[in-house]
């Protein structure tokens, strides 16, 4: 078997069998492996009726969380690639044979990402797949300076392709990190393997009001989880030039925690409000965050500059 989609499922019922259609009709030999981790609306009922012969079913028992039941599902897959996705999300033709032939063009790399374009509740499209100047090749140092600067590469969890032997060298995904799990993931990845960039627009990722990262809770985990992660990026750097990356990224992922903040404090949840806000301090020093939000209030197309340069290509 060549490729293995992994499909963890929580909870998924209003995309999850378009979701699943547009993995069946791609045009390279598969296998799908579906886990179900305890959905309370149906979901579950809808992958036990499916018959396809390239889909193996399993059912959680007890809750794993995201990052557990995507490990289930990665420890039954048999492929030499595994491609993690996700309920909500649409494969266009070739996207699989795509992400195959660059880890067959770089076959000492850890995995691959492409470039999805964003669609609605709908399926209407919203965003274009963004353009820039990564190039398809990513090295430790290249990944190092994105990753500290601006936070994950990939742009969703389902835009990744990994072969089997990245998860052998490094292991699966911490279950320490219940949100930012994918993260962790790619740093322990890149100090490894090369990663690379698929240009190719084959996937869409759907945003709406129900998915994991638009609800109410998800901020403030994902403040703890950042937290944790600050340690690997602090060891990684020289005091002064880890300081000017700190001082960035207080204006931009400083405001996305302060918009999280502001969200419990009108619905009236001040104790959690407080507890994220000393969090954030000790993430960022809150008059950098508060200088940030004031710029970009009194000018909505500011974006800071990156102070440190990235490395040589």
């Amino acid at each position: 078997m060549l490729v293995s989609v992994v499909l963890p499922v929580y909870n998924g019922l209003p995309y999850l069998s378009e979701a699943i259609a547009t993995i069946l009709a791609q045009d390279i030999e598969f296998e799908l492996i579906v886990s179900d981790d305890m959905s309370g609306d149906g979901s579950r009922e809808v992958v036990r009726k499916l018959t396809d012969p390239r889909i193996r079913v399993l059912t959680n028992e007890a809750n794993a969380g995201i990052f557990g039941n995507l490990n289930r599902c990665i420890a039954a897959a048999t492929g030499q690639f595994i491609q993690v996705f996700s309920q909500d999300d649409l494969m266009k033709p070739g996207y699989l044979a795509s992400q195959v032939r660059l880890l067959q063009k770089y076959p000492e790399a850890g995995l691959v990402y492409g470039a999805p374009e964003c669609i609605d509740a709908s399926g209407s499209l919203i965003a274009s797949a963004g353009s820039d100047a990564t190039p398809e090749f990513i090295g430790r140092d290249l990944y190092l300076w994105i990753g500290s600067h601006y936070g994950a590469l990939p742009a969703s969890i389902s835009s990744i392709m990994i072969p089997r032997r990245t998860f052998e060298t490094i292991g699966v995904f911490s279950p320490e990190f219940p949100v930012a799990g994918d993260i962790e993931f790619y740093n322990r990845v890149a100090e490894r393997f090369p990663i690379l960039r698929n240009v190719a627009v084959l996937h869409s990722i759907r945003t709406h009001q129900g998915m994991t990262s638009a609800l109410s809770t998800t901020g403030p985990r994902y403040l703890r989880d950042e937290l944790a992660l600050e340690k690997w990026y602090r060891s990684r750097w020289n005091a002064d030039d880890y300081r000017k990356i700190r001082r960035f990224r207080a204006v931009t992922r400083g405001r996305y925690h302060a918009a999280w903040i502001a969200r419990l404090l009108r619905s009236g949840r001040i104790g959690e409000a407080a507890a994220a806000l000393w969090r954030l301090h000790g993430l960022y020093p809150l008059p950098w965050v508060i200088w940030g939000c004031a710029r970009s209030l009194l000018r909505p197309d500011w974006q800071p500059q990156p102070t440190v340069p990235p490395p040589r290509l």
